[in-house]
This record gives structure tokens, C-alpha cells and sequence, in this order.
């Protein structure tokens, strides 16, 4: 019932909007363990994330946007300085590469600059699947230097064991590949007469899942391990170009129409 509800609802205001989104994202990982902040500092990574949007309207001023985009997320850990309680020389560079389905139920408003331009806001908020692909990143310690490597580069392996005791390899036994979360949304919407839409929007990202829960990353022969229970929270400014498809559809019926009255 909810299902036919919504399809014509979608049928009947003519709007199915569809276009490109890309931006940029800055990135960290919340830890359950507040010991982890007493022995390292967690620093932001930026990154960005790229794909496109499907949105439509539900009712007059609601929509519903779904976005399918390659997104690259990821942290930066730190050692305090304090040589007691970590490694002065650690700093730990992890890339993680994930596909993103947010999803995000918005309520627009009407605002205007002056008298002659109008233009919309809106806020939303959703839930937000995302498969983590893979990952890599680098590692720096006083470990390393003293095996006088200054910077080890490394790839993930997502479960069993590191067989050839490989350093470029961290291995994460019981990862969560497919993650849970939500997202918080706010932005602008802009319809120029003739044109597309263009949306700008900023959203946080609140991850509920945990990147992994038992098992810490770990290196061969290595003495950091990537603490558990860690999960992902981010940033974005994201920019969509959209093209409402039934106008599409109208333009090229009526283009025919005319063509048989010739």
C-alpha cells in the first residue's frame, strides 16, 4: 500500500529529478574507548566522493533524494607527544573506500534575494548503506625508523591471516563491510528559468556501525594495532546539477505532436 501510495504520488506532480553530484568530505572515526583519546590524537582526513542523485517529490514541498556515490572516508591517528603513553613519531594514515546509498527525506522552504530572485531551502534527514569496498593508507613510527624505513605504505586484506608475514598488509578480521548510519542535511536549491536544478547542501554523517568490533587491525611484526570499535563520522559539501526527466518526456510528446499535424 505504501509502495502504490508513493508511486502516484510521484505519478501524478510530474517530477522526477536526476543528475550528477559530486563533492567534498572531511572524515574521522569515533572510538567507544575513551582511552584511545588519552593515547592518540584522531585527526580528520579529507577526501572527497563523486556518483548521482535521484530525487522526486513526494507531496508539494517534500522530497525524497537518493544518492548513489563513490566515496572516499578515512582518519588520521597521532601519537600525543608524550612518549609514556604512545609513540612520539606514529602517524597512521587510513583510506577507506566506500560505495554510499544515502538517503534523505527533505522539506523544502521558500526564501528570496531582493525582489527578483527566489530560490529554496530545505532540511532533511535519513538513513545512510554503505559498502566499504577497500582500503590503504601509510604508517610512520619510531618502530619503522628504527628498521630505517621512514614510511610504510600498506593495502587492507579483509579477513584470515597475513601467510607471508607481508608488512604492507593490515589485516581486519571481522570487518564490517556493509554499515549502517544517518545523515543530517541542510541546503540551497536554485531553479533558474530554462535551466536544470542546482543543489548545494552540507550534511553530517553520524555512522552507527562499527568499522570492526573484536578484532583490531593489526600488521605483521608490527607493534600498532588500529583500535576496535571505531565508527565512521564525516562532513560533506556537496554540489548536484538535476534535470527533471517528465518535463523531458512532455517536451519531446508535444515536439511530436506537432510534427503529425504537419
Amino acid at each position: 500500500m505504501l509502495a502504490a501510495s508513493l508511486l502516484f504520488s510521484i505519478d501524478s506532480l510530474g517530477q522526477i529529478l536526476i543528475g550528477p553530484r559530486v563533492g567534498g568530505q572531511m572524515s574521522w572515526v569515533s572510538y567507544d574507548n575513551s582511552q584511545v583519546k588519552e593515547y592518540y590524537d584522531i585527526e580528520p582526513l579529507y577526501g572527497y566522493f563523486g556518483g548521482f542523485t535521484v530525487a522526486f517529490r513526494v507531496r508539494d514541498r517534500f522530497f525524497l533524494q537518493t544518492d548513489f556515490v563513490y566515496s572516499r572516508k578515512g582518519k588520521v591517528i597521532e601519537g600525543t607527544g608524550d612518549a609514556s603513553k604512545s609513540d612520539p613519531e606514529l602517524e597512521y594514515r587510513s583510506i577507506t573506500h566506500h560505495f554510499d546509498l544515502p538517503i534523505v527525506y527533505r522539506m523544502d522552504f521558500k526564501g528570496s534575494f531582493g525582489e527578483n530572485l527566489g530560490f529554496k531551502y530545505f532540511v532533511g534527514l535519513g538513513p545512510n548503506i554503505s559498502y566499504w569496498w577497500k582500503g590503504n593508507g601509510t604508517l610512520k613510527s619510531g618502530e619503522l625508523l628504527e628498521s630505517h624505513i621512514e614510511e610504510l605504505e600498506y593495502d587492507v586484506k579483509f579477513g584470515g591471516t597475513n601467510e607471508n608475514d607481508d608488512p604492507s598488509i593490515l589485516v581486519i578480521e571481522d570487518a564490517n563491510r556493509v554499515q549502517l548510519g544517518i545523515n543530517f542535511a541542510t541546503g540551497l536549491v536554485l531553479e533558474p528559468t530554462g535551466g536544470g536544478v542546482y543543489i548545494v547542501d552540507f550534511r553530517f554523517e553520524l555512522g552507527h556501525s562499527y568499522l570492526y568490533k573484536e578484532s583490531p587491525a593489526q600488521f605483521s611484526n608490527i607493534t600498532f594495532v588500529d583500535p576496535v570499535k571505531g565508527r565512521n563520522m564525516g562532513f560533506r559539501l556537496g554540489f548536484a546539477y538535476l534535470l527533471d526527466t517528465k518535463v523531458a518526456q512532455r517536451k519531446k510528446g508535444k515536439s511530436t505532436g506537432r510534427n503529425r499535424r504537419k
